[in-house]
This record gives structure tokens, C-alpha cells and sequence, in this order.
């Protein structure tokens, strides 16, 4: 019956994914990495790979699990300290990331190869991992099978299911059953989490909720300046404030850049900075800016020493240095959450102390927006309407925008040490195999 599923699985991803590279290539566009997508990896990468005896394997699908992993890696690498390493990723701006922030002389980034067959065979021979670690909503039923006829470890770390997630997943719970099966430890966000898990067939007896590891990530930096040369940067003069709407998705900008034109008659010294959740996406913010009537300017050409052209909407079209720039920001919208997305990390804003503004949509971070929300660290705007309100109010009142950041930053200080549960956890089923 497994092996039934499995063949079904793939024969729908295969169709798929050649439906998705022709859909690509009709319209001008490769898949960076396509070659080690189907673990062919590059002669350097084959011979940092063979060096390696037993690598702990830990896959983040993008930016946000990529800057979860690090502190992990850290604690882990504390721990273990002649353990290596190798972190894939699923999207570019993860791979990104991860090269930035986590390559080293033990460490070596690669993209997750293609859930098939013969892919995970090639990538499993040659990595040849002694634990797999998957952070989320991460659950490939061919690599773990394969990881599992291998005798390798598997644990889901930092495991979420959203709301949208789980009633897929119940339409092919046969094949999550045992796609789960092969997973010997559950580190879940939240009980709600570990319950869902469990329906969709998890052993409860591996199941523990560990927490959510983003409340431990590190307060963010941008390229090296202080916060004193970021607002150099930007132009920012001593009374002006500047407001950064980042993680943004279509019809997001739109919003924004409305509320904005209005807060701007009678707030001349506020800013606006966006970030698109793709980079990708920033000549199509560029157009809505314009039609909206302002100029705009990338942050990649801006000069250090000369700053931003008079007052334009500054556009983040570098990666990983949104939590650099919320350090900076008198009020912080974090989107996908003003259309059906699920919302993004609130963690960084409310690790730096700023007040949050957030859209309704925020299943992917139920409990972490209800924490907030309760404390008075984060409001809820329904719309661009809302969101100007909203803005309005916190720039006439300084005090009270200074409180609902300080309110957000005791949240998140409260909520710490999920790191160190995890990688105990880890410790007591596996140190010996670690060591």
C-alpha cells in the first residue's frame, strides 16, 4: 500500500514539476539550481560533500527557516562540536540566506533535490546524513521513506500545521500516515500543532511540544551600519519617522502606498520604506509607487555617504536585512496578512521593541498574533483605511506607540528558550549517535 502511494505521489509530481518548468520557460524564466534540484551537484560541491563523515542534515525551505536554523545550528554546533553540516533550502532567497549566514568550513548549503526516487537516492549517497532535521510544515514522503530505509534519524523541528495546511493534508491521510511514520521525534510550535500532527497519524508518543524557535533568533543588522548610518542612509532627519511595511504580496503595496499619500498630508515628515516578500517582485512595486504618484529608490543604489533623494519611497531590494531596517522603524506593517496569505514573521519587530500593525489574515502565526495581540504589543488593521488610521494615531502619540513596542519586546523575552528544548531533546534521543 506504501509503495502504491509513494508511485501515485510521484507519478503527480513529476507531471507537475514538467508543467511548472515549461510554464517557466514559456515565459523567459530558468529555475536557478535546476541541476542540483536533481542532485547533480558541482564538482567543489561533491568534494566538500565527501569530505564529510556523517553530516547532521537540517532543510528551511526559505528565509524565515533559514534565520530559525541559525541559532539552532549554533546550540547544536555548542554541543556537538565535531559535527558538520549541511543546510538545503527550496526557494533562492533561502539559498541566499543560507550562504550568507551559515556556509563555513563545516558547513555546506544545497538545495533539497526533487522529492523522486532516483533524485533522493543520488543526494542521499551523497551526503550520507547521520540525523535529518526538517523545520515546519517540511514533510517530503520520498526522502523520508528513503531516510528511513537508510536507518537515518528524522525529526520535525520548530513543526507547525496552519489551519489551510491540515485540511489538505486530511484529504490524503493514508499517505501522511506514512509519510509520518519514519519520524522519530515531533518538536511542535504549540499543542494545537502536536494535535494535528497526531491526527494526520504521528505516534503521540513522539510528539513534544517544543515551542516556537523564532522568539530566539537574533535581532537583526543591515550590511554592517549602526542604526545611526541606516537612517544616514535613508535620508532620515532628526524628527522625521519612518514607517516599514515589510514581508508585502500583491495588493498589499497598493494599500499601503494609499494610506501613505493620505498620512503624508498631515505627517510631511514620515517615510515610507517597503519590502516586498520577493525580491523578484520590486520593478512591479516600483510601477504601483509611481502610479500612485511618487518616486522611489532601491536601497542597493543608494550611497552611503549622500543618503536617499529628496523624500522618495524607499524600496529593500536586498535580502536579509529586513530585521536591520525594523530596528529603525517608528512603526512596522508586516504583511501578508491584509490578503489570504497567513501572515509573516512577528517575531523580528517585536524582538526590536517596535509597534506592530498586521493584517487579519495570520493562521501560519495563530498563537504568536494572539500573544502579541493580547499584551497590546500588535493591532490588527482590516484594510488600507484601518492601516491609516492606525499609523495616524501612533505618530500623534509617541508614548503610546513606545509602550505597545515595549509590550511586544516582554512578549517575545517571555516566549524564549525553545532552541535549547529543542537541541536537549535532540541530545537525549540521539547524542550518542552525535557525538
Amino acid at each position: 500500500m506504501k509503495r502504491l502511494l509513494l508511485w501515485i505521489y510521484q507519478a503527480g509530481l513529476l507531471l507537475f514539476g514538467a508543467c511548472y518548468l515549461a510554464l517557466r520557460a514559456a515565459r523567459g524564466r530558468g529555475l536557478p539550481g535546476i541541476r542540483e534540484r536533481l542532485a547533480s551537484y558541482s564538482p567543489r560541491t561533491r568534494e566538500r560533500l565527501g569530505r564529510m563523515r556523517g553530516p547532521v542534515w537540517i532543510h528551511a525551505v526559505s528565509v524565515g527557516e533559514v534565520l530559525a536554523a541559525r541559532p539552532l545550528i549554533e546550540e547544536m554546533r555548542r554541543r556537538f562540536p565535531a559535527k558538520e553540516w549541511v543546510v538545503s533550502t527550496v526557494t533562492p532567497t533561502g539559498r541566499e540566506m543560507a550562504e550568507k549566514n551559515l556556509r563555513d568550513s563545516r558547513t555546506e548549503v544545497i538545495y533539497l533535490p526533487w522529492d523522486l526516487g532516483p533524485v533522493v537516492e543520488r543526494a542521499l549517497r551523497a551526503v550520507r546524513p547521520a540525523l535529518f532535521l526538517s523545520f515546519e510544515t517540511e514533510l517530503w514522503p520520498v526522502l523520508f521513506d528513503r531516510l528511513g530505509r537508510r536507518g537515518v534519524p528524522i525529526a520535525v523541528v520548530n513543526g507547525r500545521i496552519s489551519p489551510r495546511g491540515y485540511r489538505r493534508y486530511l484529504w490524503v491521510r493514508p499517505l501522511m500516515q506514512k509519510v509520518l511514520e519514519p519520524v522519530g521525534l515531533f518538536l511542535t510550535q504549540s499543542p494545537q500543532d502536536a494535535r494535528r500532527f497526531a491526527s494526520l497519524g504521528a505516534a503521540k508518543d513522539r510528539l513534544v511540544v517544543s515551542g516556537n524557535m523564532k522568539w530566539d533568533g537574533n535581532a537583526g543588522s543591515s550590511a554592517g551600519f549602526s542604526p545611526e548610518q541606516m537612517r544616514v542612509l535613508l535620508g532620515l532627519g532628526g524628527a522625521q519617522k519612518l514607517l516599514t511595511a515589510g514581508s508585502t504580496h500583491p495588493g498589499e503595496e497598493k494599500a499601503v502606498l494609499e494610506a501613505y499619500g493620505r498620512l503624508k498630508k498631515r505627517h510631511p515628515g514620515l517615510r515610507l520604506l517597503i519590502v516586498p516578500r520577493h525580491p523578484e517582485r520590486i520593478p512591479e512595486v516600483e510601477q504601483e509607487a509611481r502610479r500612485a504618484g511618487f518616486t522611489t529608490v532601491r536601497k542597493s543604489r543608494l550611497n552611503g555617504s549622500t543618503g536617499a533623494p529628496a523624500d522618495p519611497v524607499v524600496l529593500l531590494d536586498t535580502v536579509g536585512e529586513l530585521a536591520g531596517f525594523y530596528r529603525i522603524s517608528d512603526i512596522v506593517f508586516v504583511g501578508g496578512s491584509l490578503i489570504p496569505h497567513g501572515g509573516h514573521n512577528l517575531m523580528e519587530p517585536a524582538s526590536l521593541g517596535r509597534p506592530i500593525l498586521t493584517g487579519p489574515h495570520l493562521q501560519n502565526f495563530q498563537e504568536v498574533a494572539e500573544s502579541l495581540r493580547q499584551a497590546g504589543g500588535m493591532r490588527v488593521v482590516r484594510d488600507g483605511a484601518e492601516l491609516e488610521q492606525a499609523v495616524g494615531q501612533l505618530l500623534r502619540d509617541p508614548a503610546q506607540a513606545g509602550q505597545m513596542g515595549g509590550r511586544a519586546q516582554a512578549v517575545f523575552r517571555e516566549n524564549q528558550g525553545a532552541v535549547k528544548r529543542t537541541v536537549d531533546l535532540i541530545a537525549l534521543r540521539w547524542g550518542r549517535e552525535l557525538s
